[in-house]
């Protein structure tokens, strides 16, 4: 999601580029942050990215599933993890990877989730 599509390499040579730019690109982060990440009622720094938590099962197993579908297609650097709490628990998005990969989400997430900093 790096809107100028500067590619850098991580130490396991996998290319930080991804596909979309410009208007494109503003497009979808703005789609994202209102449809997904301002729903996010917590993150958690992790060692290798970032945790997002979604309250309940519905609808947001779904629309995290949606968002990894499309991301996997324009940012293919990324580890996805969901995970579904038990007892209808909430639902945990985790974006991993290198630490070029960690700073790349910082960066361009960073904004994204209302209130990113004070949460991590």
């Amino acid at each position: 999601m790096n809107e100028n599509n500067t590619a850098t390499s991580t130490s396991d040579e996998t290319c930080l580029a991804c596909t979309l730019h410009g208007r494109e690109f503003a497009e979808r982060k703005d789609a994202i942050a209102r449809e997904l990440f301002a729903h996010a009622t917590e993150v958690k720094e992790l060692a290798d990215g970032y945790a997002y938590k979604f309250e309940g099962f519905d609808p947001w197993a779904e629309r995290i599933l949606a968002f990894i579908a499309v991301e996997k297609e324009c940012c293919p650097f990324f580890t996805f993890e969901l995970a579904l709490e038990p007892n209808d628990g909430p639902v945990w998005l985790r974006l991993r990877g290198s630490a070029d990969i960690k700073a790349f989400v910082t960066a361009e997430l960073g904004g994204i989730a209302p209130n990113f900093a004070a949460r991590t």
